[in-house]
């Protein structure tokens, strides 16, 4: 099996992935992995529902994820035979938008998942005057972030970035007592003091 990432948005697919995509006979992936790469599909295309058996498809299949599938992606699923394509991950891109590189920050996703250990790797992390690049849950966003910085008295610039890659992509940067307003499901956030204001 082979497993692609697709990148972010429109126009993000590396030319080794788009070749693997080209070729494939069979391709899997989310609604939005198979728009992001459908000028590339020439075969059948099936819709994923259940990604943690995506091993019960067939040896030949394609499996899009969405941005890069090491980054909170379903690289996690790749077994030892597996070949896995790297992709467009949305934390090269909010590291691009805000001109910081990214050996400067720690990467925490609440992502599909309980956020208790989120919120306890934030807490150490930014403790430590690190830069924090979080994929947020729906019940752990930005403003539970400002909310919980603000208790730890950590005053540092927090950006959201939505639909990255989008033709509606935006970048807003707030802090911790005024939170930039969040205008969609498909955002990430960066807290810390590498985060400046434009």
């Amino acid at each position: 099996m082979k497993i692609i990432g697709v990148g972010i948005g429109p126009g993000m697919l590396s030319a080794e992935a788009a070749e693997n995509i080209g070729q494939a006979e069979v391709i899997y992936g989310s609604p939005r992995a198979i728009e992001l790469a459908a000028e590339h599909i020439n075969c059948k295309v099936e819709q994923i529902k259940d990604y943690s058996r995506i091993h019960e498809l067939p040896g030949n299949a394609v499996v899009l994820s969405t941005g890069d599938p090491n980054l909170s992606g379903l690289g996690k699923y790749a077994v030892i035979d597996d070949i896995v394509i790297p992709g467009i991950s949305s934390v090269q891109v909010a590291c691009a938008r805000l001109h910081i590189d990214q050996t400067e920050i720690v990467i925490i996703t609440a992502h599909g998942r309980n956020p208790t250990r989120a919120i306890g790797k934030l807490r150490s992390v930014i403790s430590l005057g690190l830069t924090v690049f979080l994929l947020p849950a729906y019940d752990f966003g930005v403003d539970q972030v400002a909310a919980l910085l603000l208790d730890m008295k950590i005053d540092v610039p927090i950006a959201i970035l939505e639909q990255l890659g989008y033709p509606d992509e935006r970048v807003e940067v707030g802090t911790v007592e005024k939170p930039p307003a969040v205008k969609s499901q498909l955002y990430c956030i960066m807290a810390g003091s590498a985060v400046e204001f434009f």
